[in-house]
Parts: structure tokens; sequence; C-alpha cells
């Protein structure tokens, strides 16, 4: 001591130097994991998306034609699943299992653009869902409403399951594979709700027997107004065209639409149609049965050898359809074609109704070149159905000389090759009552109208227009082994992880004893 200071041994301030640092160590070793923890939470946060999909087929990523639909919104999009709670036929559990595959595309979709709103509403239950119902006639039970638009102007589509998948069975008839459609069967309807912006002006031909714009019966097979006022609501104006009292097909046509006819086109139109066509028109050609009563054969409406140089022959026949009671119908299921084309893959999974159909096939003789003819509706195999060339007394017969075994095309695009781009031209059907006033007024009509829509859109070009979306195949993933083998594989998995958490815990305990 000096001075009556009392200084500390060198030996005691080394023992609370250590201490300290000692402290300040063990403080690091804790509050380091914790910042490292805290900073990558925040770079997940903040740096990275929602979710990041590492599937190699992308299947949690949109498309990016969705994301160019979903981006160009201007105003909220409603989408409500009207089905029952608890399903309890089995079209109703087909449904629930299609609505889980359509619910997480639409979770997607909210990610993207938050002016998506979804509900699900039981019409049993619900006072809300009963009102769309009747404010939407042709919304069911068991369907996917999408409207779009300010309320009382809003315009609507409406979902079906067959819209929004497909199951597949294996060989032991059990769940092999899904394909799901949801976001197809959305950005399709996306596309039909939005592009009323643009207005497009189709001329629908007369003079020959076609259907007739003024007639809006909804009983006649002779009137298109009841398809004409459908269109309307999608700002798309049909307008009458006589190709005889013109010089031309007007300039502002987008396309030219020929519904049917009973009366053969002369020289003159057929010329006016064919130098539209020439010079980039685009057109849906629906080809009639009419049958010569004199002989009892197809009667030619003066268009084949026009149809013949862009590479399509029309069949003198009819296709005819056995159902399984053995009984042969002249109103057949026309069946999308498998083929990795724009507008086949747009078009509506459901089939539609053709009456006395007319086959297609690709031309044998001279036609312009360049040009390239795609099946997009297709009939069943032989022998449920058939192209039957022989129009005598009786019920058809499959097997004449005359006759074509299905499948065979009841539908077809036909495009021509510019500077390596397909460029649309044609759009022929061996049927038009399918759009008349007592098919659109049927059930399911809405599968008529999306098939003419999604035609329309392609004969423009407006590929984003398509929905063009690729179909998400989930495959089933199932245990090999019987039921008692599979209980084995996860108990003994489990008391594995047990045994092994267990001997870890042991010997960290063991070492802090010993140290």
């Amino acid at each position: 001591m000096e001075n009556g200071t009392i200084l500390a041994s060198p030996k005691r301030q080394l023992r609370g130097g250590s201490r300290r640092g000692r402290a300040r160590a063990t403080l690091w070793r804790f509050a380091l994991p914790l910042i490292v923890v805290a900073a990558a939470n925040l770079i997940v946060i903040y740096g990275l998306p929602a979710q990041i999909d590492l599937t190699s087929r992308k299947t949690h990523t949109l498309a990016p034609e969705t994301q160019r639909l979903l981006s160009a919104l201007q105003a909220p999009l409603e989408i409500t699943v009207l089905a029952p709670r608890i399903p309890r036929t089995a079209g109703e559990r087909h449904f629930a299992r299609a609505a889980l595959c359509f619910r997480a595309v639409v979770e997607l979709c909210q990610r993207a653009q938050p002016l998506v709103h979804f509900q699900e509403l039981d019409p049993q239950e619900s006072a809300a869902a009963r009102q769309l119902e009747q404010q939407y006639p042709d919304a069911g039970d068991s369907c996917v409403l999408v409207t779009y638009g300010a309320p009382g102007r809003a315009s609507h589509e409406i979902l079906h399951s067959r819209d929004l998948v497909e199951f597949y069975a294996g060989n032991d008839r059990r769940l092999a594979a899904i394909d799901s459609l949801a976001e197809q069967a959305l950005a399709g309807a996306l596309t039909r709700l939005t592009k009323g912006r643009t207005q497009m002006a189709v001329y629908v031909t007369t003079g020959h027997g076609e259907l007739a714009l003024d007639d809006r019966e909804s009983e006649s097979r002779q009137g298109l107004g009841i398809l004409a006022g459908w269109l309307e609501r999608l700002d798309c104006e049909l307008r009458s065209l006589e190709l005889a009292a013109v010089e031309r097909v007007p300039r502002d046509a987008s396309a030219v639409l020929i519904a049917g006819g009973s009366l053969p086109w002369n020289a003159e139109d057929v010329e006016k149609l064919d130098k539209f066509l020439r010079q980039g028109g685009r057109a849906i050609i629906l080809v009639d049965l009419t049958i010569d009563l004199r002989d009892g054969r197809p009667l030619s409406n003066g268009l084949e050898e026009l149809l013949s140089e862009f590479g399509v022959a029309v069949g003198d026949d009819r296709i005819i359809t056995q159902g399984i009671t053995g009984e042969v119908e002249i109103a057949s299921p026309a069946l999308p074609a498998a083929e990795d084309h724009p507008l086949a893959r747009s078009l509506p999974q459901a089939p539609l109704t053709l009456f006395e159909c007319r086959s297609l096939r690709a031309s044998t003789g001279f036609h312009l070149p360049s040009t390239a003819v795609v099946p997009l509706l297709v009939s069943h195999s032989v022998p449920r159905a058939w192209a039957d060339g022989d129009f005598g007394q009786g019920p058809p017969v499959r097997g004449s000389e005359n006759d074509s075994d299905g499948p065979v095309a009841m539908a077809v695009a036909v495009e021509r090759r510019e500077e390596g781009e397909a460029v649309p031209v044609l759009v022929v059907v061996g049927d038009a009552e399918f759009i008349s006033n007592r098919a659109m007024s049927a059930p399911g009509s809405q599968t008529n109208l999306s098939f003419l829509i999604s035609s329309l859109d392609w004969l423009r070009g407006r590929r984003e227009l398509l929905g063009d979306v690729p179909v998400r195949r989930y495959e089933a993933l199932r245990l090999a082994g019987s039921a008692e083998e599979q209980r084995r594989i996860v108990w003994g998995s489990s008391l594995l992880m047990c045994s092994l958490i267990s001997t870890i815990g042991a010997t960290v305990w063991m070492s802090r004893r010993r140290g």
C-alpha cells in the first residue's frame, strides 16, 4: 500500500480479465448464431420470392401467357366455385377433385395479381350462390363462375370439371395420372373476357341458303341470331355479306363465316372468296350435307374445288356413331384431336355434337404450295364410328365400299408457311347445325361457342388469346408390396429415426459429462 492506495495484485487482475473475456466469448457464441439466423430470415423475406419452383417441369410456375393476361387486368376478376360442400354423387366427387387442381392455380394467380378474388360457395347453403345462379342462368351446381368487369356490365365464363382436369387410369383401373388443364381453362376464359377491347367484324355470307342472322327463334335450325347475340357481348359483330351485290369482300372483314347452305355457289361468288383468301383473308367454312332427291347423293355446294386448292377434300358421306345399345345415330360426338397445334390445344376438352357431319381429309390433288391441313376434331374409332358413303333406304350399315373407318376428321385447320411462320387461313367443319339457334339454346352450348371463339382468335393470329398453356401432368406414385410390407416400412423407418436421435443425444450427454 502506497499513499493509502491498495493495489490489486497482477494475478487478480489477470483472473478478472480472463473472466470478462470468457463472458464475451460466451455471449458471442450465443449471439452470433442468432444474428446469422436473423440475417438469413431477412434475406429470405425481402430478397427472395414467396415461392421458388424447383420442379423440372415448372409445375408451380404460371406460364408467360397467363402472366401477361393477369398483368393486363384493369378490373377485379371474380372467381367463384359453385359446388356442394359435401359431394354426394359421382359427378360432384369428380368436380371436387378437379377443384383441388384449380384452387392451386388460382393461388398462383392471386400472388401475381391482387385483382384476382376467389371464393367457394355451396348453392344449398349460401344465398349468395343461389343469387349468382339466378343472375347467370348457365351456371349450375358443380362449376366455376369467372366474372370480369364493372358490376352490372361484367362478362362471365363457366368452367366445368371436363375443362379443368383429365384423369387417366392404369391397367389395374386405378388412378395413374392427372392432366391438370386448370391454367389452360382459366387463361382461355381470361382471353375471352378481356378481348372485347378490340372490335371484330365477321361477315356472314347470304344468298346460298346459309343460316340466317335475323332468325332468333330458339328452336330454329336455320337461324344464327342466338350466336350473334353471344358474340355481341364479346364485342364481336356479325354482318351480312351478299357477294352477288358487292365487288369484293369488305376490307374491314376480320373473317368470313360461311354457315352451311343448301344452294350451290356460282363461279363469281367463289372467285371473290378465293381472291379474299389469297390476299391474306381468313374464313370459317361450315359445310352442310344436302341430299339430291333425284339420285339420293350429296349435292355439290360449289366450294369443293376452292377447298381442294387449299388442301381440304370434303367427303360425300356422313359420320355415323353406334351407341352402346347398337342403335346408329347421325348426331356424332366430335372429339379434340391429339395435335400439337395452338388451335387444337386451345379448344374445349368436351366433345361437340355435330349432326350428319361430312368427313374431311387432306386433298390428294393439286393444292397451293406450303399449305398444311391439321385435324381439330375427330370421330370415335371403328366400330363405334365410321363415315357412311351409302344413302340408300334403311339404317346405315358399316362395311360398304364407300365407307371409311373411324376415326375420321370432322373439323380441320388450314395454314400456310410464309418466311418460316405458320399463317392461319381456314377452319373447315363438316356441319353447320351445331351453331344454329336450336343447338345454341341446348344445355352444353358453351362448348360450341368456345370452339367458334377459339377458331376466330386463331384466324386473327392472336396467339396470346388462345390460352396456349402447357398441360400439367401429375403422375400417381405407389409403394410396391403388400399392405403389411408397407406398414413394416413405415414403422421400421420411424423406429430407426427415433433410435438415431436417441443415440446422438446420449453421445452428446456422455461427452459433456466427461469433459
